[in-house]
């Protein structure tokens, strides 16, 4: 029997360490490369007052990983991946903070 006869088949679930990949590339790669580039604006036109532009690098950093935190947490959960080991992946790789963290309530929420 061919397999259009047979129905369609389901996606097989998304790996774990494939969502924490993609996590770390759209999450946590741009808030590195956020923070460093405000750094290296700061030393390249007022060195004197670099801790000004990491600290506005820092809070753009902080937006976007509020901003894109909770759409990759989506994006793996719709594509299978069981929402309690990407969790707790997720915490191991340093890619989210723990439930219930102060740090964890700055994820923006989506809308149902």
């Amino acid at each position: 029997m061919s397999d259009s006869a047979q129905g369609p088949r389901s996606d097989p679930q998304l790996a774990i360490w494939k969502a924490i990949i993609v996590g770390w590339l759209v999450v946590n790669i741009p808030v590195i490369v956020i923070m460093l580039s405000s750094l290296f604006v700061g030393f390249a036109t007022e060195p004197k007052v670099w801790w000004l532009f990491f600290s506005v690098g820092f809070i753009f950093g902080w937006m976007w990983w509020s901003h894109s935190v909770p759409r990759w947490r989506q994006w793996a959960t719709q594509r299978g991946a069981d929402p309690d080991r990407l969790q707790w992946w997720a915490v191991m790789a340093g890619l989210v903070w723990r439930k219930g963290s102060v740090f964890e309530k700055t994820e923006t929420r989506l809308k149902d």
